[in-house]
């Protein structure tokens, strides 16, 4: 079976069809993408293969708005067998709040941002990371809306405390800490960017498999 492995595309990923894979890079201005043979190499080639490091994310609320108390969890994947790889449940990492929807989006994020910093602090950064989500509104929550958010005190155009505010505070922090690093190394600032949902995409799918395990309640730590 042959797969796809679209570095440079619409939504970066790896496919296993043509018309999918055709979808990413067909308009796509100067595309990057490779045939495999196997799946395990086009998803490696998808995190080690570029100038980027590249870490899909997703999360899991079921239920969400409907009961009481929605299993939830966060996926961070990196690659195949790669030990960074993570299935957190949500009661582990925000046992005090109610699981929503968005905070284990924010959560997905902060786990992979904290992944991050943890080849940092052991030296095993060799490339600058760019993280993959399909969710908007963690991507809304990592752009510069969060330097107008921070300049009115956290507070909506309503002068409203705004939602997830502990979250959205820590993602600036981590974020901040990073480029810092970034900077030194002569790197470009860490990005996260949206990826659509449901188009086939593997590495995508990956990241959603970690999350719905996370929300079984099954926990693979990252090695640290």
């Amino acid at each position: 079976m042959i797969y796809y492995a679209v570095l440079e595309g619409l939504n970066p990923g790896v496919y296993d069809n043509w018309p999918a894979c055709s979808a990413q890079v067909d308009k796509y201005p100067h595309p990057r993408y490779e045939k495999f043979n196997s799946k395990d190499a086009a998803l490696e080639f998808i995190n080690k293969g570029g100038t980027l490091e590249n870490v899909f994310i997703n999360s899991e609320c079921r239920g969400n708005g409907t009961t009481d108390w929605p299993d939830a969890g966060v996926g961070i994947y990196y690659g195949p067998q790669d030990e960074r790889n993570a299935a957190i449940p949500l009661k582990e990492l925000d046992p005090d709040c109610k699981p929503t929807k968005q905070r284990a989006e924010l959560w997905a994020l902060i786990s992979a941002l904290t992944s991050v910093e943890i080849d940092i602090w052991n030296g095993w950064d060799e490339r600058p990371v760019q993280i993959f989500t399909n969710s908007e509104y963690a991507v809304d929550t990592f752009t510069d809306f969060n330097d107008v958010w921070k300049e009115n005190g956290w507070k909506n155009g309503y002068g409203e405390p705004m939602v997830n505010v502990d979250l959205i505070e820590e993602i600036v922090e981590i974020k901040d800490r990073i480029n810092q690093n970034y900077k030194m190394n002569g790197w470009y600032a860490i990005d996260v960017c949206r990826i659509q949902g449901e188009c086939g995409n593997l590495s995508n799918e990956e990241a959603d498999r970690l999350a719905n395990l996370a929300a079984d309640g099954q926990h693979i730590p990252r090695w640290v």
